[in-house]
Parts: structure tokens; sequence; C-alpha cells
């Protein structure tokens, strides 16, 4: 048990670096940033991660859901240093012959798919962290890292996947975390990140 523990252990550590990596070598990509009141504000596009399946699954009446997330992160590395997450939920109504979005509280009715896309992911103006979290900061270099998923598996969702059933035989840590990605990924998913800028 504490064999298994020490392995659980190691293989977070080890993910936690490659993710780390992974965020300072993505792909850059265009995304306009402008701050207000030591804020800044992040516009970017991620459209490219509607894939012609997700596409279908968009148009077959079940409810699904894009998940954004952008980081600020200091040039040469390091725990970002603030995060913004948004989530957007939609389902086409077969009734109504309307597609209903849910970003925040409030659901809206959209004719066409074309708008949802616009509306989830040609993201505009959005503030990244608080004037706090860049405060003494000035000078530094600092970038935007930006991961848009469509159908993410939740922490809670993936532990219920994965929790050993009865009867079988029990699986390896090095097997559960082979099959952790396989199936407790999203559907799809795409990462880039801006270039680096001088925090004013």
């Amino acid at each position: 048990m504490k064999r298994r523990s020490l392995l659980t252990l190691w293989l977070a550590l080890t993910l936690g670096v490659v993710t780390l990596v992974s965020a300072q070598e993505l792909a850059q990509r265009e995304v306009g940033v402008r701050w207000q009141d030591g804020v800044p504000r992040v516009s970017f596009s991620a459209r490219d991660l509607v894939t012609p399946t997700a596409r279908h699954q968009l148009e077959s009446g079940l409810r699904k859901q894009f998940v954004v997330t952008v980081q600020a992160y200091r040039e040469h590395g390091g725990s970002p240093l603030a995060t913004r997450r948004f989530a957007c939920s939609v389902y086409w109504d077969v009734w109504e012959e309307v597609y209903w979005l849910r970003l925040g509280n409030r659901p809206e009715p959209m004719q066409r798919l074309e708008a949802v896309l616009t509306r989830c992911l040609d993201v505009h103006d959005i503030a990244v962290g608080r004037a706090s979290d860049y405060e003494g900061r000035s000078g530094e270099h600092v970038y935007f890292a930006v991961h848009a998923e469509f159908n993410p598996v939740s922490a809670a969702q993936c532990r219920a996947l994965l929790r050993p059933g009865g009867g079988g035989e029990s699986l390896g840590p090095v097997v559960i975390n082979i099959v952790r990605r396989q199936i407790c990924q999203a559907e799809s998913a795409v990462s880039f990140r801006s270039a680096s800028e001088a925090v004013p």
C-alpha cells in the first residue's frame, strides 16, 4: 500500500513537470493583449477545437461543453501568476429548433451553430487575474497560455471511471496512468501561447 502511494506521488510530480515544460513550449499564436488598470485583457480564437466529429455531436441534441483556460506565466517559468477559466454549455433543442447556450447563469437561445462557436470560442477582451497579481512586476516579461477543451472529463468523473470493479484483476500504477490518459481526456483540445510582453 505504501509502495503504491509513493508511485502515485511520483507519477503526479512527473506529470506536473511535464505540464510545466509543455506550457513553456507551446506553439505561439496570435493573442491580443491590452492592459487596463494593471489587468491584462486578452483576445483570441480557439475555433480549431471544433473537429467535424465535434460539430456532429453539437448537432445531436445532447448537452456538450467547451472549457477554456487562460493562464499568465513569467517568461522564465514558474507557477501561473493568474488563471481565468470559463465553461460554455450547449445543446440543440429539437423541439424549438434552437441551440441553448449557457455561459454564466443565464441560458441564451441561438439559431445557428456558427453563432454558438463565435460566442464560446472567439474570445474578446477577457480579464486574466487582478491588478494585484501583477503588482511589482513592471518590466517583467509574461505570456498567456490558452488551453481549450471539448467535453473534458472532470477529475471526479475520471476517478469514478478508474475505480476498481469487483472480481477483476487489479491494474498496476503504470497501466492505470496509461488508461487515465486515454479515457480521462477531452474529446478534442487545443493549446497555444501568446508572444511574451513586458508588464507595464
